[in-house]
């Protein structure tokens, strides 16, 4: 692969995520700004461009530049990215094709064929075996179908399975209780497939009705007793538990945040070191007890953002107080050397020198020289498109300082 084409290698692996994003519909895609800031690479299966045009805060042209710098990888079935026809037919009606997209990632999907699917920035699925693998389970164990018709059409449905699987099992089975418990299931199965398709490291679970899903599965029992083998990745495990927490603290800082570019967030420093900051807190944190979890992200950055402090040369010089006497000796020495001896070249050449220290010492306690600030920055170029100043330290542990967790 090489760097010019903006493939994922050329972007690096940091903290690779993926998103069902479609299952939510109009709010997914609102977040997607997000979904992206804290992630390298986002993984998306099958977007719709109609909701990425129409609801998200990044314009066609830029997703499709995300896409051809790594940033974004987009993995469908195929004929979601090569059939124009498949595409305008399908009865979702956000399923529409858009040829600037549609059009761009399918050629992106041919340029890449020889790569390793790694290496790939849009990837065609191999078929589903979802639907054969929730037949198979139910007639492995048919008590199944109870456990899961009842947690379809029992009270608080909406808050336990993703809303986009019931909308599925309302429109496309006849509500017996055998077809929705393996329409469920098959939905279930392919979800988990297409995230170990993604290679990705955490699933972006955006919904509590997510969590409260994979719950189900993890807690569903075979008729002898055993663990039912969970059909979709584990969405308790720490990667995914602190990206969620990542993305609820972004959300706050969306409220707070000033006049800024995305763009130039997404594309630079900032972002680099976001998904660099998750990454690390994963890697510090992945041998403690899931209790320790709750709240870890918040508490993380309001530390760290808490105790960082602005440094400037004016308060190192207050501990040199004798480099600026120095040189304003050395400067007055100057001056009577050169006006007993104009022409005297080391008189020059001295009072030249005493003038740089003390002129360099004068500047830095003007505020003339830069300061430097020893916490992270990406929150500030998130929220307000500029490294971190004083005014804004305020804002960010305010607006931290609102946060439940």
């Amino acid at each position: 692969m090489t760097g010019a084409s903006g493939a994922p290698g050329a972007a690096g692996s940091v903290f690779p995520t993926f998103c069902h994003i479609s299952e939510y519909g109009e709010p997914g895609y609102q977040n997607l700004h997000s979904l992206l800031a804290l992630s390298q690479p986002l993984n998306l299966w099958a977007p719709s461009s109609v909701l990425i045009r129409h609801a998200s805060q990044i314009p066609a042209r830029h997703f499709v530049r995300y896409v051809e710098q790594g940033f974004i990888r987009v993995q469908a079935r195929e004929p979601w990215l090569t059939d124009r026809a498949h595409r305008d037919g399908h009865p979702w009606e956000d399923a529409r094709w858009d040829n600037e997209i549609d059009g761009a990632l399918l050629a992106i999907l041919r340029n890449d064929q020889g790569l390793p699917e790694s290496e790939r920035r849009v990837l065609a699925a191999p078929p589903e075996r979802g639907e054969e693998l929730a037949a198979e389970r139910l007639a492995l164990d048919p008590g199944q179908v109870a456990y899961w018709y009842g947690a379809y059409s029992g009270a608080g449905a909406a808050r336990r399975i993703p809303e986009g699987t019931l909308e599925t099992a309302r429109r496309y089975t006849d509500g017996a209780p055998f077809n929705v418990a393996k329409l469920i299931l098959r939905v279930a199965y392919n979800h988990g497939a297409a995230f170990e398709f993604s290679g990705a490291r955490a699933p972006l679970l955006l919904s509590q009705a997510d969590r409260r899903f994979v719950r189900l599965i993890t807690r569903a029992r075979t008729a002898d007793g055993a663990p039912l083998p969970a059909p979709t990745a584990p969405s308790r495990n720490l990667a995914a538990e602190l990206a969620v927490q990542l993305l609820d603290v972004l959300r706050l800082l969306d409220v707070h945040a000033g006049p800024r570019d995305l763009d130039t967030f997404l594309r630079g420093r900032g972002r680099q070191e976001l998904v660099r900051w998750i990454a690390d807190v994963c890697e510090r944190y992945r041998h403690h007890p899931r209790r320790e979890l709750d709240g870890l992200i918040i508490r993380e950055l309001r530390h760290t953002v808490g105790s960082a402090r602005f440094h400037s040369p004016l308060s190192e010089l207050r501990e040199r107080p004798m480099a600026t006497a120095v040189g304003s000796i050395a400067l007055a020495a100057g001056a009577v050397d050169f006006v007993l001896a104009p022409g005297n070249a080391l008189s020059i050449a001295g009072m030249a020198a005493g003038a740089y220290q003390l002129g360099s010492g004068l500047a830095q306690q003007m505020g003339w020289a830069p300061t430097t600030f020893d916490g992270p920055q990406w929150p500030f170029l998130y929220a307000y498109s500029s490294k971190a100043k004083k005014s804004q330290l305020a804002k960010i542990a305010y607006a931290l300082s609102r946060h439940p967790g």
